[in-house]
């Protein structure tokens, strides 16, 4: 007997599991009930409608169609003014980017050119460049202090 009592032990846990799947799907069930009942009132709505209102000219589903159709017509126009707008935005930005670094470049090089002249102009104003050139032309320093006049 308990050989017997054992083989049904499977059997008790596969009932229990079997309960438990029972009681989850009752919980639940009400709103798949409440959906399947919505569902097939718009299964019936739309099967109680006649098919030939709906390919009817001037029918409303037609309108739809063809609004619809100028509406992604639109939209794609759209979309592709934007698309080229920002394109045409990308470019112009490159372009004055590259004419920056050209200016930049040329502003360098201006600068150094002035850097090398400001260099020789201090060379040239050194006081022996200055006597040099005096005696170049004949001139002599004087013996003779400078008098400093004070008011």
């Amino acid at each position: 007997m308990s050989e017997h009592v054992q083989s049904f032990q499977p059997a008790r846990r596969v009932a229990a599991v079997a309960k438990a799947a029972v009681s989850r799907a009752r919980s639940s069930a009400p709103f798949d009930i409440e959906r399947l009942r919505q569902g097939e009132a718009v299964q019936r709505k739309s099967a109680a409608a006649p098919p030939a209102a709906a390919a009817a000219p001037g029918s409303g589903a037609k309108r739809f169609g063809s609004l619809l159709r100028l509406r992604t017509f639109v939209f794609l126009v759209g979309a592709t003014v934007l698309l080229v707008l920002y394109i045409n935005n990308l470019l112009t930005i490159n372009a004055l980017s590259a004419e920056n670094e050209v200016l930049k470049e040329k502003i360098s090089i201006s600068r150094s050119i002035n850097a090398a002249l400001e260099l020789k102009l201090q060379e040239q104003r050194t006081f022996q460049r200055i006597s040099e050139e005096a005696a170049k032309l004949g001139l002599a320093a004087s013996p003779v202090a400078a008098i400093e006049i004070r008011e």
